[in-house]
């Protein structure tokens, strides 16, 4: 949950016990469920499966959900288009830029050592479920 939680939400999980973790954590499942009235939760199911697909596509020094392409794509889902760039020469760098045209979005990731660790360019700041 550590893309779609609020500052707040952020302080009061810290100060719980990992018991009290639990509750809060089915609380703010709940609270975000689009049907509630119903014991299956789209939105959580939609989130955990981004993650796993984060964990298997972008893995590398890190768990995949914890690269900013990871993060990106839990929060806005696929890219309507991704470009690559194929430098050609070797003081060129290797971009990836996903553009999300629903929402009019662009992220632009660089691969600072060659090795596939790609990086956004500008930080992103902001909460997009």
């Amino acid at each position: 949950m550590k893309y779609i939680l609020t500052a707040q939400e952020r302080k009061e999980i810290k100060l719980k016990s990992k018991k009290n973790k639990e509750t809060l954590f089915s609380r703010l499942w709940k609270k975000r469920d689009p049907t509630p009235l119903t014991e299956y939760n789209e939105l959580m199911e939609e989130y955990f499966g981004r993650v796993a697909y984060a964990n298997e596509s972008f893995q590398g020094w890190e768990p995949g959900w914890e690269t900013d392409r990871g993060m990106i794509y839990i929060l806005f889902g696929p890219p309507d288009e991704i470009q690559r760039t194929n430098p050609s020469t070797t003081n060129s760098m290797i971009y990836q830029i996903w553009n999300y045209y629903k929402i009019n979005k662009q992220f632009v990731f660089r691969d600072q050592n060659g090795f596939g660790d790609y990086r956004l360019d500008t930080p992103f700041i902001g909460a997009g479920l």
